[in-house]
């Protein structure tokens, strides 16, 4: 489960990086992109701290059994 919760935040850094490239784009137009792919980052970064939370959970549950 945590190398899912690392695939996750891996992802979250590659939308961001995207939407890095397509704001600094030279060419006009780019920017709603850069909207969507930060937007998508964000909420891959939200899924990822929710899952290693819920990961940590689990675990300290685990032990006190």
């Amino acid at each position: 489960m945590r190398f899912d919760v690392t695939l996750v935040f891996i992802v979250a850094a590659v939308w961001a990086v995207l939407a890095l490239a397509y704001a600094l784009a030279p060419w006009s137009g780019m920017i709603g992109y850069a909207w969507v792919w930060g937007f998508g980052a964000v909420l891959f970064l939200g899924l990822g701290l929710a899952l290693r939370r819920a990961v940590k959970a689990f675990d300290d549950v685990e032990r006190v059994r």
